[in-house]
């Protein structure tokens, strides 16, 4: 009696969407079980898919306070390579800062830095203690800068304001402070700037600024507190503990330091060659000093960072399209061809409905055009459920999901995850772009298939 009812129901004339939707809604209630499993599986498609997602936005995407990253590069250090494969690399001086970098015409803003720009983590030497009083202390994240830092990673100042060039060239003891750090060393809701913090081994510095806190996630930019790079006394010539991060106007400037830098090394070498740093590689190895190694803007440096073939390899963008297609096939076509499976065993159930449908005269464009809407329902409902899910347990368990992919060294404790990691509009527009392909590639090919059928063969279709 109620397969009877089933298919009358679905004989019934259908009027537009409105229609269409009433349909596909009675037909959810009629057969629960499927559209459990239908709605399950997507949901849990679009989770793994929107948790990967999220990563990603958050590694490449410009975000607070690193809106500059389409135009952000990286320089690790000094790199020599010797002929027989082997390869060294020390960190830039303050010194080598200024004669190479700070100069350049072809770099818009440059700053050095402490911790291990690009890379996505922090490096031992970034930390410090606050002294706060007789023996109490506090373990802070401290950075050293040029004022053009404030240029290239745009925080939001609560309080005060950036140093300037002058009170870094004259050596001036201030420094700007994250707002997390100002309440834990000043007290909640103090007034930071124009106090002084000590800090373990270097003494006092004025705050002169206090920004909101960048999250760990962002650990280029994440620091407790900054202060001008000239307070340390420079290294040795050309060898030293910075990183430096710059920014550039386009691919055109890029390209012009690229080789800006390749004749300033290659003139370096062959002029002063006592003066770069000495890795051991063996009496009359030939050897070549490299500063351009992966130089390219953050999103593409990011991915070659994290998918290096080995110490000198380096992946082509078809590589990398390769590698993240893999993973999004893992992620979301495999779920969709399982649910393409359901779709296709439910279509052979509702063969004979389905003939019915087609001797009263209904057209396969209609009766297809049904059975996606029907199936774009119940996807859709589970691409809703999967979005909330994601960012449920991202939020939830962001320390324990997020460290599986970020440094755990930034994660001490939970992260922050800023609104605009989560709710971005692109993030939105590719989940649901993956909810309408999932549903097209697990209901049209069925559909369509099961519809091609005769009248009669698929009266005769066992029910």
């Amino acid at each position: 009696m109620e397969k009877q009812t089933s298919i009358t129901s679905s004989l019934l004339p259908l009027k537009g969407v409105g229609g269409s939707l009433k349909q596909a809604l009675a037909m959810m209630r009629e057969e629960k079980l499927f559209s459990a499993i239908h709605i399950t599986g997507t949901a849990m498609a679009i989770a793994f898919t929107m948790v990967m997602a999220v990563v990603y936005y958050i590694k490449l995407a410009p975000i607070y306070p690193e809106v500059n990253r389409p135009r952000t590069i990286y320089f690790e250090g000094i790199r020599i390579e010797a002929e027989n494969h082997g390869m060294g690399m020390t960190s830039f001086s303050g010194k080598a800062f200024e004669d190479w970098f700070q100069k350049s015409k072809n770099i818009e803003y440059c700053s050095p830095t402490l911790l291990a720009a690009g890379t996505g983590k922090l490096l031992g030497r970034s930390r410090a203690c606050a002294v706060r009083g007789k023996d109490d202390f506090l373990e802070v994240t401290p950075n050293e800068v040029s004022a053009d830092y404030f240029k290239i990673y745009e925080y939001d100042f609560l309080e005060g304001r950036p140093f300037t060039s002058k009170e870094v060239e004259g050596r001036e003891e201030v420094c700007v402070i994250s707002d997390a750090f100002a309440e834990r060393y000043f007290g909640k809701g103090k007034k930071a700037v124009g106090r002084m913090v000590e800090i373990e081994n270097r003494g006092d510095v004025r705050v002169v600024g206090m920004v909101r806190s960048a999250s760990q996630l962002t650990p280029d930019s994440y620091a407790d507190i900054i202060t001008p790079y000239s307070l340390i006394s420079f290294d040795a010539e050309y060898q030293g503990m910075y990183s430096i991060v710059a920014t550039v106007r386009d691919n055109e400037q890029l390209q012009a330091l690229k080789q800006e830098l390749d004749e300033l090394a290659a003139r370096l070498q062959q002029s002063h060659p006592e003066k770069l740093p000495h890795f051991g590689f063996g009496e009359g190895v030939k050897s070549k000093m490299v500063l351009t190694r992966n130089l390219e803007t953050h999103p593409m440096h990011v991915l070659q960072t994290e998918n290096r073939a080995g110490v000198f390899g380096e992946l082509s963008v078809w590589e990398l399209v390769r590698h993240y297609a893999g993973i999004l096939f893992v992620l979301l076509f495999v779920p969709a061809l399982n649910l393409c499976g359901i779709v296709a065993g439910r279509m052979e159930r509702r063969s004979a409905e389905m003939a019915v449908r087609k001797t009263f005269g209904a057209r396969r464009s209609t009766l297809l055009n049904q059975v996606v809407i029907e199936n774009l329902v119940q996807t859709t409902i589970g691409g809703l459920i999967g979005l909330a899910l994601a960012w449920t347990a991202i939020y939830a368990l962001r320390r324990e999901i997020l460290g599986m992919f970020f440094d755990n060294s930034t994660l001490a404790t939970a992260p922050i995850v800023e609104g605009e990691m989560l709710f971005a509009p692109t993030l939105f527009v590719g989940a649901f772009a993956a909810i309408i392909l999932l549903n097209m590639l697990a209901t049209v090919v069925p559909a369509w298939w099961s519809l091609r059928k005769q009248i009669v063969e698929s009266m005769m279709e066992k029910r």
